[in-house]
């Protein structure tokens, strides 16, 4: 038997106990009979059973286990968060257990109970109710009772009389970047498309590229911000009213990266040449880079979100100092499909 293969089960077959007592002699609970624990020992010691950290993890009372929720595992900015933390989690020796709530508050409340059953050391939380820009007062009131047992950090969103941990990647630089690199560029008229209405996301990136036009000299067009969801359909739908109108924009920004492949898209459906339009997305997700054309976009910076959210989850598992609210940088990847005004 190979020994770095040996678990407290092997253990537990050897000596004909349960796993149960097994894990009462490494923990020395007075319930298992001197006799069993002997016979137990005896059998660690000739199958050369060196205690591991989860064994170890009992005596402190400690699961060595992360919750982490979040709305949709389809969408790649989401799922290459969580694959991160996964990755830097695991290397710690800790098990991230993972649930995807559909964007549906029922299964976000059966999440959280399930993890407070669980006991786990700390939630993740990202999307859905936290992204609202008027929280629910009863979805405020159930986070308050879970995080009287369970610390939480939530992840590019907050919720308003909520007071846990926060970590957020900067959106409104994002959108910065992007209007600083359009007129740059030469242009000056600018669309704005995806999202929806009281998202906070969506909000905020409208009212930081409002201010951004207005600071340049810059007109916003109300018909040109065009609110129609987060998906690929949804950026098909929103370039199909854009190119609808009597004038176009020489430049369009995405919500999201899916919303402008949705875009690209729509173009394609209806012989519209691509290269009429500068197109820039959000996220820097995985197809970005090899998608035609390769996709201007902002990227999270997914190694230091991912690293400062396994290290706040470690520091609350260890009892240290915690920072309550982190903002990290967010850089702008410059790619095909943004180019030069004509």
């Amino acid at each position: 038997m190979n020994k770095k293969n040996i678990t407290i089960y092997d253990i537990a077959k050897e000596a004909n106990v349960s796993p149960t007592t097994v894990s009462r002699v490494l923990t020395n609970n007075p319930l298992v009979k001197e006799s069993t624990r002997k016979l137990v020992l005896e059998k660690m010691k000739e199958l050369d059973f060196t205690p591991n950290e989860a064994a170890r993890s009992l005596t402190r009372k400690q699961t060595n286990m992360i919750g982490f929720i979040l709305p949709d595992i389809t969408n790649p900015f989401f799922s290459q968060t969580y694959i991160e933390v996964e990755r830097r989690a695991h290397e710690l020796g800790y098990t991230v257990l993972l649930r995807n709530s559909m964007n549906r508050r029922e299964m976000e409340s059966v999440h959280l109970r399930e993890f407070v059953q669980r006991r786990v050391e700390c939630i993740v939380f990202m999307g859905g109710r936290i992204n609202k820009t008027e929280s629910n007062p009863q979805e405020v009131e159930e986070m308050l009772e879970v995080i009287k047992r369970v610390p939480m950090i939530m992840v590019n969103g907050q919720m308003d009389g909520v007071n846990c941990n926060c970590i957020c990647t900067n959106e409104e630089d994002g959108i910065r970047l992007i209007v600083s690199h359009l007129i740059e560029q030469g242009h000056k008229h600018i669309s704005l498309i995806g999202g929806e209405k009281g998202i906070s996301t969506a909000d905020v990136k409208v009212r930081t590229f409002k201010e951004e036009l207005e600071k340049h000299g810059l007109d916003f067009k109300e018909d040109w911000q065009i609110y129609s969801g987060f998906n690929i359909d949804d950026g098909r739908e929103a370039m199909k009213k854009l190119l609808e109108q009597q004038t176009l924009p020489t430049a369009i920004m995405g919500m999201n990266d899916m919303v402008i492949y949705g875009a690209l898209k729509e173009c394609r459906e209806q012989n519209v040449p691509i290269n009429n339009f500068s197109f820039i997305g959000f996220d820097d997700i995985f197809p970005s880079d090899i998608v035609y054309p390769s996709l201007t976009t902002i990227n999270h910076n997914y190694e230091i979100l991912s690293s400062q959210i396994v290290k706040s989850v470690q520091n609350i598992i260890e009892k240290k100092p915690v920072e309550k609210n982190i903002t990290i940088d967010t850089k702008l990847i410059i790619r095909e499909s943004s180019q030069a005004k004509r």
